[in-house]
């Protein structure tokens, strides 16, 4: 009896330090929004004032560090592809029949000119550039709110982050630029079971600055828990597939 009451103050300490520990919730909201390895298909629409372009995307992705992404429709989009292995991005250009590496510097621009930047395809920029920390907590929600390390290549000055409880569902991350206005709202939506994870198959990103300015994207299609050859994640598949 005692060892079992002895096993249950340690599982009691150890449940209390996750949640306490912002790192910790960190990690476990984004390993939701990753959902582990996946092939899709993805429907990008991009709305602006005065229109709504809509991309149909395929995505293949180890659920952590390596995806490539191919463009379907439209017909003058299609061909193009994206390759990510970690911090590292490649994109073929089917016109040029030329794959290019994406600088640094090109990390903050939009992808295929929507809302969404390739700094977002990375994913785990959360965790290397930024400093979590609690900025409330109740039973069912928690907030943190994310400063930028020293040289992290962000234009942001702070970040909230709003998931529910149990399990650090993400719901919704605001964006501060310097002066502390919030310039970028991120939504998530429609969550599917993965492996004891609520993956959001749809996220909607809106610029606060610009109104009508607004990305979705929407999974379907979705198969995740696959094995997943390494030949997707090589320069040939960009052109050949995989």
């Amino acid at each position: 009896m005692k060892l079992r009451l002895w096993l249950l103050s340690l599982l009691c300490l150890g449940l209390g330090s996750a949640a306490t520990d912002p790192q910790a919730v960190l990690r476990a909201i984004v390993d939701n929004q990753r959902g582990g390895s996946v092939r899709a298909t993805l429907t990008l629409s991009v709305t602006r004032p005065d229109r709504q372009t809509q991309y149909v995307l395929e995505v293949v992705s180890d659920g952590n560090e390596r995806a490539v992404t191919w463009v379907k429709a439209p017909p003058r989009e299609a061909g193009q592809a994206f390759l990510r292995v970690g911090d590292n991005i490649q994109l073929y250009n089917p016109t040029l029949k030329r794959v290019l590496r994406l600088p640094p510097s090109g990390r903050s621009d939009s992808f295929l000119g929507s809302d969404l930047s390739y700094s977002d395809l990375a994913g785990r920029d959360l965790e290397q550039d930024f400093t979590p920390s609690i900025g409330a907590e109740t039973e069912g929600s928690i907030t943190l709110e994310l400063i930028p390390k020293p040289q992290a290549p962000t234009p942001y000055g702070k970040l909230v982050l709003q998931a529910s409880k149990p399990g650090f569902v993400p719901r919704e991350v605001l964006y501060y630029d310097q002066r502390g206005q919030a310039v970028r709202k991120i939504t998530f939506a429609q969550f599917a079971q993965v492996g004891g994870r609520s993956f959001p198959t749809q996220t909607t990103v809106e610029d606060l600055l610009r109104p009508g300015h607004r990305t979705s994207v929407v999974y379907s299609n979705y198969r995740f828990g696959l094995a997943i050859p390494e030949s997707c994640f090589t320069v040939r598949a960009l052109e050949a597939g995989c």
